[in-house]
């Protein structure tokens, strides 16, 4: 049985009308064919307590779609002849992803279930790159990817993820310590270029997007994802209902912890705690000319550095930024990415610190003792959280009768 990630998510826009309504039926009975375990038309027509001539038209419908496609058991052991068996088509539809690991730039085809149809990749200078030049390696990325596009399958749309500070429903990228020159960049025009509707997301909202869904009980549970390397960001859900994705959450390394310091930032501010525990900073400040400038490098330097007494400030700057985010947010889960926390001795001495200045007598913790855990960026997860909204919008178009 293909598994297709945040399938719960996709059709929860199927459920407004109720479960008996006809508006949304035939996104119900595919929604039940995808997190069943191979349904027959007997069974979705006992199961949603429908007449078994409104699911087999609707699973037709879905069949020319290209949606699921059916099959006859391998082996049965009722006697007859053996019911059909329907299964989702993740392949019919795909979206193409743009996603930025250090100084290269990488573009996905990826289907409903997750699996990367094809890829490729182009190395760029990213401190020197202006618009232009950005929306050019876009389009050739972009040009390359579509050549791979099954014939059988639609494309959707594509999507940016982007690191640093995005304006999501603006299409605007801000800022990001990687890409100088792309700062308060309009993406908009993106899409003229391209000739197909583009999305622009925060890579860490793609993320926790995706990681969040693997739940096996939503409905329940608030997670806060941060990344500490080169900049500090972090991302938001709240599982209530829907997935909630705070807009314009997510800029803690712009945050001051010490009023009086006086270290400007690239963001163009005074005192930011990124200026002084981002990667970039430490490796700009530090005497050791030796720390790289590079996540996976710095984290392997990390590994073998046996002096870390670089990172007593850095480590206390973020041990209070949990602490007030704990207090603000009150989140049931936090987890840390990123190359100072692949590090045991580092991820010790920063949870250590922070039950120091959070202790469990503390009137305002009242029992609040989120689980705080290490965990790695996952490439898998901002891809199928990028592609999210491309993939809902084209489910609900196609299922919405």
């Amino acid at each position: 049985m293909t598994s297709l990630p945040m399938s719960d998510y996709y059709f929860r826009q199927f459920e407004h009308d109720g479960a008996d309504a006809p508006a949304g039926r035939k996104g119900r009975i595919f929604s039940a064919i995808c997190q069943g375990d191979a349904p027959t038309r007997k069974k979705l027509a006992t199961d949603m307590a429908l007449r078994p001539a409104t699911v087999s038209d609707l699973v037709m419908e879905l069949i020319h779609d290209g949606l699921i496609t059916e099959s006859r058991p391998a082996q049965s052991l009722q006697k007859g002849r053996p019911e059909i068996l329907l299964t989702p088509a993740p392949g019919r539809l795909c979206a193409v992803i743009f996603h930025f690991v250090s100084h290269t730039m990488h573009c996905a085809v990826v289907d409903l279930a997750g699996t990367i149809l094809f890829e490729t990749t182009e190395q760029v200078q990213a401190d020197k790159i202006d618009k232009q030049g950005f929306i050019d390696v876009l389009s050739s990325l972009a040009g390359k990817c579509t050549a791979h596009i099954p014939g059988s399958a639609k494309q959707c749309g594509y999507a940016l993820s982007l690191p640093g500070i995005v304006d999501e429903p603006g299409k605007r990228w801000v800022y990001s310590a990687y890409w100088p020159k792309l700062s308060d960049f309009d993406l908009s025009e993106v899409s003229e270029t391209l000739g197909h509707d583009v999305i622009v997301r925060k890579n860490l909202n793609c993320e926790l997007r995706a990681r969040t869904s693997r739940r096996k009980s939503l409905g329940t549970g608030k997670t806060l994802l941060i990344h500490w390397g080169i900049g500090i960001g972090a991302a938001f859900i709240s599982n209530d209902r829907e997935l909630v994705l705070t807009e314009g959450f997510g800029e803690i390394g712009h945050c001051v912890l010490d009023p009086l310091s006086t270290v400007s930032c690239k963001c163009g501010m005074i005192g930011c705690m990124e200026a002084e525990a981002g990667l970039w900073a430490l490796a700009t400040m530090s005497q050791d000319q030796s720390i790289p400038i590079n996540e996976q490098k710095f984290e392997d330097y990390l590994q073998d550095c046996t002096d870390k007494s670089f990172l007593k400030r850095p480590l206390l700057l973020m041990a209070h930024t949990l602490r007030n985010l704990t207090l603000t947010l009150m989140p049931d889960e936090i987890v840390l990415t990123g190359p100072f926390v692949q590090c045991p001795e580092t991820f010790q001495r920063l949870t250590e610190r922070f039950e120091l200045i959070f202790p469990e007598g503390a009137l305002v913790r009242k029992g609040r003792k989120p689980k705080i855990v290490s965990g790695r960026r996952s490439k898998s997860d901002e891809l199928v959280g990028a592609a999210f909204d491309l993939f809902r919008t084209e489910i609900g178009a196609l299922c919405r009768i």
